[in-house]
C-alpha cells in the first residue's frame, strides 16, 4: 500500500479523535502571522487543519492533497473551498501564484521533498514564504519513553521504522530560500479514554507502522501500548513539532 492509499483510507477518521493537527495548525499560523488577503496554498492539506484556520483569518486559500479521500472530506466539511487532488511534486499552478505555502506534517512523507520545495518556490511570489511542520521534541517527552522503546522493539516485526524529519533534511529542503528559521511547538490534548489513544494512532500516519505488523504482533503491540498509556497522569497526548520557514528570494532569477 502506498502512502497515498493509506491516507485515502484513513481520511474519514483523520484528526477526529482529538484535534491534534488543528492545534498545531493554529500555532504554525500564529508563528507566521497570516493576515487577511494572503493567498495561501495548503500543501498536503489532509482534512484542512491549516486551510480552515487560514480561512478563518481571512486568507484566500487553495488546498491540495494527493489523497482523494482527504480532499472529499475537506470539501464536504467546508463547502465552496478550493480543494483539489494534486501531487506536491507537480503543482498545477502558474508561477508566482501564492504569497504563502504551508504544509502540516506532510513534507517528511513525500518521496522527494527537495523536488516539491522547488515547485513551491516556483509558485511563490518573490518574497513569499514556505513553511512546514513535522514531528519534534516536547517538554514531557520523558514520560513517553515507553513509546520509543516499544516502537524500536516492534520495528523488526513491521520491517519499517516511523519516519520523522531532522534539521539537516530541513536545511536541504529550504536550500534556495532566504531567512530560514525554525521554532518548536507542542500540544497536550486530553484523551476521553485509554482506548482512544489507539484510535488516534490508527487515524494518521502511524497507521502504516501498525498495519505492517503481523496480526499477532499487532495485538501484542496494542495491549502493551495501552497498558502503558493507562498509567499516564494526566491521561493526555503530549507531542512536539518543529516548524520551519524560508522566503523565496526577491530576485526573479531562477534558483
Amino acid at each position: 500500500m502506498t502512502i497515498v492509499d493509506l491516507f485515502d483510507r484513513i481520511a474519514p477518521d483523520y484528526d477526529e479523535v482529538v484535534p491534534f493537527f488543528a492545534d498545531f495548525g493554529r500555532q504554525l499560523l500564529d508563528w507566521l502571522g497570516v493576515v487577511p488577503g494572503t493567498r495561501v496554498l495548503d500543501l498536503g492539506c489532509g482534512r484542512g487543519a491549516l486551510a480552515i484556520e487560514a480561512l478563518r483569518r481571512g486568507a484566500v486559500v487553495t488546498a491540495v492533497d494527493a489523497a482523494p479521500g482527504m480532499v472529499r472530506e475537506l470539501a464536504a466539511h467546508v463547502p465552496g473551498i478550493d480543494a483539489r487532488v494534486m501531487d506536491a511534486h507537480r503543482l498545477d499552478f502558474a508561477d508566482e501564484s501564492f504569497d504563502l505555502v504551508v504544509s502540516g506534517f506532510a513534507v517528511h512523507l513525500l518521496a522527494d521533498p527537495s523536488s516539491a520545495a522547488a515547485e513551491v518556490r516556483r509558485v511563490l511570489v518573490p518574497g513569499g514564504r514556505f513553511a512546514f511542520s513535522w514531528p519534534g521534541a516536547w517538554s514531557t517527552e520523558a514520560r513517553w519513553a515507553f513509546l520509543g522503546e516499544l516502537n524500536r522493539e516492534f520495528a523488526a516485526y513491521a520491517g519499517r521504522e516511523r519516519r520523522n524529519g531532522n534539521d539537516a533534511e530541513a536545511e536541504d529542503i529550504l536550500a534556495g530560500f532566504d531567512d530560514v528559521a525554525d521554532a518548536g511547538a507542542e500540544v497536550h490534548l486530553a484523551l476521553p479514554a485509554v482506548d482512544a489513544y489507539w484510535d488516534w494512532e490508527c487515524s494518521h500516519g502511524s497507521r502504516a507502522f501498525i498495519d505492517a505488523l503481523p496480526p499477532d504482533r499487532r495485538a501484542e503491540y496494542r495491549a502493551r501500548l495501552l497498558a502503558e498509556v493507562a498509567r499516564l497522569e494526566p491521561l493526555e497526548i503530549d507531542r512536539g513539532a518543529e516548524f520551519w520557514r524560508g522566503t523565496r528570494p526577491r530576485s526573479t532569477q531562477a534558483v
